[in-house]
């Protein structure tokens, strides 16, 4: 990408036909990547905006290739930038929540004052446009959109004898989330909070709790968090007639395009570029 301007215009990056209530209202992305690059620029394209925020996490198992290569995209996209930190990333340990904190702290940090968090993996898309985000957004009103019940949570993963601190009682959720700037504040600034991440350290799956269960303990008054009547309309990953799935979430290939373009979620998880990969074309 020696011609930043040839090739923004040529991929069709959106950089100056935004509405002013979308400038006014920008969103920070945290984006963990691992492989496929071709799928993590699309992904990338269709979320980009100048005045959003966006962070990537590069796993350190990455390909140098690929690292120098989105490291060459990134440069040519203003507020798109490669988390300073590499971690190793393990599924079911700390590792997969570790990414997700050092890209919070670096868009906390940057002078963006944006209104809310959304994090993605390079596997998912969006099913809405910014526009229509914003308008999702601000009608939270400043309310987490994180999925988390405490009945859920699968005992094994927490050792009976090392309780979480603060009174805190554990749910089981998901890593995916849509929350406020101040909820993300709680996230790197409370001390109760920060027990809970140390304390995470300890247990299995931490990704699927952290966050959920500072969402859904009442008593810490987290902002934004659960109340008993939002409804979680942040990510579509349900099976449906694919068929196709990776650890009990769903690939979705051509069949599923007349669901996800009508579905009210605002993004759909996941996508395997070797999987039918036209499923992926038609909905970009």
């Amino acid at each position: 990408t020696k011609d930043c301007d040839k090739f923004t215009s040529q991929m069709g990056y959106i950089t100056d036909s935004s509405s002013q209530e979308e400038k006014d209202f920008p969103i920070a992305f945290g984006i963990l990547v691992f492989k496929d690059l071709d799928q993590v620029e699309r992904l990338l394209r269709a979320i980009y905006r100048p005045h959003n925020v966006h962070c990537i996490h590069i796993d350190s198992k990455s390909s140098i290739e690929f690292y120098m290569a989105l490291k060459s995209i990134v440069s040519c996209l203003p507020n798109v930038w490669i988390a300073s930190k590499h971690v190793d990333v393990r599924w079911g340990t700390f590792t997969v929540l570790e990414p997700e904190i050092v890209c919070l702290r670096e868009l906390y940090a940057h002078k963006t004052k944006w209104r809310y968090y959304i994090n993605l993996t390079g596997q998912e898309f969006p099913l809405k446009t910014n526009y229509e985000l914003v308008k999702i957004l601000k009608s939270y009103q400043g309310a987490n959109d994180i999925l988390g019940k405490e009945n859920g949570m699968n005992p094994d993963r927490v050792d009976p004898k090392n309780p979480p601190p603060h009174n805190i009682k554990v749910c089981k959720g998901s890593v995916h989330m849509t929350a406020s700037r101040a909820f993300i504040h709680y996230v790197l600034f409370n001390q109760t909070a920060q027990d809970l991440l140390e304390w995470s350290k300890t247990m299995l799956v931490p990704d699927e709790s952290f966050f959920t269960s500072l969402n859904n303990n009442p008593h810490l008054k987290v902002p934004g968090s659960y109340i008993g009547k939002y409804l979680n309309v942040k990510r579509f990953n349900h099976m449906r007639y694919t068929r196709n799935f990776k650890r009990s979430v769903c690939i979705f290939g051509m069949a599923d395009l007349p669901i996800l373009t009508i579905r009210p979620e605002l993004f759909a998880n996941k996508f395997h570029y070797e999987f039918e990969p036209l499923a992926y074309d038609c909905l970009e």
